[in-house]
């Protein structure tokens, strides 16, 4: 008999990532993870927990783990259950501020052995030394810089007018990566009930600083060369965004990239609508062929309210936490007030180091491609052997494998798999709407040297689920 599914599974499945890395028994460490979740305000008092057969199937284990784990709750005073109303919240259990169950694969402590949520660049010995020389002027500074270093704003805008977007040092606001301009972004522009139309699937970082600002997330299917433009057109005439949020180039997590022509019109599309629009760019610079994208879509319409987005840290290093905002002159000012509200300035030392670096910035393509391509390339060779029913397409650039499993739960293998060392990310919790829950996003950044061991290992973890009915086994 089939699994009975879990409304909601992406968000459990955020919820509950790393359970099983807490110690002692199945049911204790559910017990702890859940207890964690109440304590930190994931959960609120009387708000309702899964039924034990649908969480035990989403988990890998026996529906006696989560009743015992459920009632062990209850009787310290967590939950309370009663026939009708289902296991709920106690309204005595602590009472933290509300906090949002995030998609982002963040964890606290040890990370297992392989790790596939997040994609970060490798970082080499002559890369270290590279920095250390890079950041030695950063020790003459002693002011701040509210918007960023003003030698590095000036580069970063010959950079974009040299690209075709001409670009003025005070349009470039430099940021704690491209993840704060987004929520920067995010929290001066929008209103709690205010409409963002973002792709799906899309970067989950944007999608949890959209919850967290209080939005309304209305979803565009992003299919063959992305998003099409007319079903943008079409939501957005029917729904009024106050934001809307796309990675027209490498599109995480599908790699996709859009053609010139739907670029260009929907460029117009935000100009004529004034429709703010953070397009990402933190991916642009990672292609792997001769043949270079298509221009940004700013470029095609200058004055419409697009923010472009960039960043060194899929670039270079994510331990780099420099990012930056290129802003139309109509949101310059209250973004740019956004930013100093917030910090004063970024690291120096950071900066001086992007200076350095992006004076460079062929070189700095140059090197990541090398280094990139040969590790997608055997990523991509394994899956195919070892486990060729699994299916994607290389892409052209970014980096991840967007793969489409044999199985409407691949929820529940991802955490199946933790108990092989592997950590995974599901692709249905980049959805902004439903997605089928049947894709991974692998990155293939991981050490070339591990890539043999992650394929075994993935190898060994899809038998197995298959071989217990592809519900994980029972414990």
């Amino acid at each position: 008999m089939a699994a009975p599914s879990l409304p909601d599974a992406p968000r459990w499945t955020a919820l509950l990532r790393g359970w099983r890395e807490h110690p002692g028994p199945l049911h204790g460490r559910l017990q702890a993870q859940l207890r964690a979740a109440i304590e930190r305000g994931e959960l609120a008092p009387a708000e309702r927990l899964p039924a034990e057969r649908p969480l035990a199937a989403l988990l890998g284990v026996s529906r006696a783990t989560v009743v015992t784990a459920y009632e062990e709750l209850t009787a310290g005073g967590w939950l309370t259950r009663r026939v009708g109303s289902g296991t709920r919240v106690s309204g005595g259990a602590p009472r933290a501020a509300p906090l949002l169950t995030l998609r982002t694969p963040v964890a606290e402590g040890a990370a297992p052995d392989l790790d596939f949520t997040i994609a970060v660049p490798l970082l080499t010995d002559a890369q270290r030394d590279q920095l250390r020389r890079a950041s030695q002027h950063a020790f003459v500074e002693s002011v701040y810089h509210p918007h960023g270093l003003p030698d590095l704003r000036a580069l970063l805008a010959e950079l974009y007018t040299r690209d075709g977007l001409p670009t003025r040092p005070e349009q470039v606001v430099v940021t704690s990566g491209a993840q704060q301009a987004i929520a920067l972004s995010a929290a001066t522009l929008l209103r709690r009930g205010d409409v963002t139309l973002l792709e799906t699937p899309t970067y989950f970082g944007a999608i949890d600083v959209m919850r967290a600002a209080g939005a309304e997330l209305v979803g565009v299917p992003v299919e063959g060369h992305g998003l099409q433009a007319d079903t943008f057109m079409r939501l957005a005439a029917a729904h009024a965004p106050r934001l809307a949020f796309l990675t027209p180039t490498f599109q995480n997590p599908t790699g996709q990239v859009l053609p010139a022509r739907a670029r260009e019109r929907l460029a117009a599309f935000l100009h004529d609508r004034a429709l703010p629009t953070l397009e990402d760019d933190t991916l642009l610079d990672l292609g792997f062929t001769d043949e270079p994208p298509p221009p940004r879509m700013s470029v095609y319409a200058p004055q419409a309210p697009i923010i472009n987005v960039g960043s060194l840290s899929k670039l270079y290093w994510a331990g780099l936490r420099v990012g930056w905002m290129r802003l139309p002159p109509m949101l310059a000012a209250p973004l740019a007030q956004a930013k100093t509200l917030a910090d004063f300035g970024g690291s120096l030392m950071a900066q001086h180091a992007a200076l350095h670096l992006l004076a460079d910035l062929p070189g700095l393509r140059r090197a990541r491609r090398e280094a990139v391509t040969p590790a997608r390339d055997l990523l991509a060779g394994l899956l195919r052997a070892e486990l060729p029913e699994w299916h994607f397409e290389v892409p052209r650039g970014g980096q991840f494998l967007w793969v489409q499993l044999p199985t409407p739960d691949a929820s529940r293998f991802t955490h199946h798999a933790a108990g092989h060392g592997l950590r995974l990310f599901p692709g249905a919790s980049m959805g902004v709407s439903p997605l089928p829950d049947r894709y991974l996003r692998l990155p293939f950044t991981l050490d070339p040297a591990r890539l043999p061991e992650a394929a075994a290992r993935l190898k060994a973890a899809w038998v197995s689920f298959q071989s217990r009915g592809g519900q994980g086994g029972l414990a």
